[in-house]
Formats: structure tokens, C-alpha cells, sequence
């Protein structure tokens, strides 16, 4: 069987029953699970920025988890840097430095393994190795280098390509696939998949979001960086009846949950 290449996030089995967690409501409880996943996928060591926390989660969600505890909340806000820290992430989850520093012992023990092998085979003593064996032993290093470095390219477009399969779905006009395959790839270089999925969801469920041939075409949209514009206007003919909206995360994004 294949190897599982993706992340993982780590939990104690009684998670569940943590003092901090068990009074929460579901939603929060579920919310700091995704927290610790999107910091996981994204690099960021728990610190999450203000700006995206806002976007993907809800004020009443955030404001259970940062009131959780009186001295030692599950995560508080750095006023400085303007992010959401988790707490002690780097006790429970892998890190970007724990993770660097595991690919570089793997690295040294797959050079001392190689060079071991090359000295067996050449009849060398005392473990030495020729400077040739040497070289090649570099030589073959640079090249799983290269292709580890192409599987992993070859795994990230995959997983954009999945992202395009689930926004494609999402967007009601069906023309032009190819051109807005195209315009994600780019987007996504821009701001992450996840997020942009949850801002493009905000966008075809809103009530006011034009219909028929006032939808533009997806690249149209994603090459106009327009999941940064306000929420969208009605037009006299196509609008549609206005639900009650959620409390409002900040004004900017208060469109984004309704």
C-alpha cells in the first residue's frame, strides 16, 4: 500500500472531556478543531491572522474559544501582530521547524546509508569512501532530492485541482471551464484554496447575488480578484427576498454571513 502522505493533526483521546473543551458548544468545539487543521496545512504554527480567522469563523465562535478560560484560554488574540494564537500548538502539533528538522536527519541518514552501501560494495575499509564513490553518492542525493521536490509539486496540483472541482461546482454559470481553470491556478497564488472556497460560497448564496446572464463568467470573477469586493448589488429585476443575517464579525465581511 501506498504511503499517506497528507498532514495529520494530533488529539488526546479525551479531548472531548478537557476542561476547557467540555462546556463549549459544538461549534466551538468543532471550530478549534479546524483552526489547528488550517494552521497545520497552512505553515503557521497556530498563529492565525485576524483577517482570516474573521472570515472563516464567527465572532460568537471566536469569542467562546478566547473566553474558554480566565488566565489560560485555548487561544487569545496578539494585539501586536493582529493573529489568533492557539495555545501550546507546538506541544500537541508538528511545526514547520519540527518538520525541517526531521527532513534533515533524514537527509544525513540517507547519506550515511548510501555511503555505507557504495564503501560495502567498492571493498572500501574502515567505512571510507573513495572521493568518486563520494560524488556519486551526491549525485544520487541531488536526485531524489529533485524528485521528491517533484512529487510534491505533482501532489500540490492535484489538490488544486481538486479545489477547482469543488469551486466549479459551486458557481452557477457553466461556460467557459477551461479559461477558468486557467484563472484559478492563478488565484489560488494569491490567497489560499480553503479560504477562497468560504469566500466564493459567501458570494453564490448571497441574496443579492445577480442571476441568470448577470452572473459573470468564473474567470471573469477570479481574474478580477472580486472575492475582495463588497457584497453584491441587487439589480431592480433580479433581486431576491433578504433572510436575517447573523451578528455581524466586522463590517467589512458582515455580508459573508448571511
Amino acid at each position: 500500500m501506498a504511503k499517506d502522505k497528507r498532514l495529520y493533526m494530533t488529539f488526546p483521546n479525551d479531548f472531548w472531556m478537557h476542561p476547557k473543551i467540555a462546556p463549549l458548544s459544538v461549534e466551538a468545539k468543532w471550530a478549534f478543531v479546524e483552526m489547528n487543521g488550517y494552521s497545520r496545512m497552512q505553515d503557521l504554527d497556530g498563529r492565525i491572522p485576524a483577517v482570516m480567522m474573521h472570515r472563516m469563523w464567527t465572532a460568537e465562535v471566536v469569542a467562546e474559544l478566547v473566553g474558554s478560560h480566565d488566565e489560560r484560554p485555548l487561544m487569545f488574540h496578539d494585539s501586536a501582530a493582529d493573529v489568533y494564537v492557539i495555545r501550546d500548538y507546538a506541544q500537541h502539533q508538528q511545526t514547520t521547524a519540527d518538520r525541517e528538522e526531521l527532513s534533515e536527519k533524514r537527509s544525513i541518514a540517507g547519506k550515511a546509508g548510501r555511503a555505507k552501501q557504495l564503501a560495502d560494495n567498492s571493498g572500501a575499509s574502515g567505512g571510507q569512501v573513495s572521493g568518486q564513490n563520494w560524488a556519486e553518492t551526491e549525485t544520487e542525493t541531488e536526485t531524489e532530492t529533485e524528485t521528491e521536490t517533484e512529487t510534491r509539486s505533482k501532489d500540490l496540483t492535484i489538490s488544486d485541482d481538486h479545489s477547482f472541482t469543488e469551486f466549479w461546482s459551486m458557481w452557477p454559470r457553466s461556460e467557459g471551464k477551461a479559461a477558468a481553470r486557467k484563472a484559478w491556478t492563478k488565484a489560488v497564488k494569491i490567497i489560499d484554496p480553503t479560504p477562497l472556497l468560504v469566500l466564493v460560497r459567501a458570494y453564490v448564496t448571497h441574496p443579492n447575488r445577480p442571476a441568470g446572464e448577470f452572473i459573470p463568467h468564473a474567470s471573469t470573477w477570479l481574474n478580477g480578484e472580486r472575492w475582495n469586493d463588497g457584497p453584491p448589488v441587487a439589480r431592480a429585476n433580479t433581486q431576491r427576498p433578504t433572510k436575517g443575517a447573523p451578528a455581524n464579525v466586522t463590517p467589512q465581511n458582515e455580508w459573508m454571513f448571511r
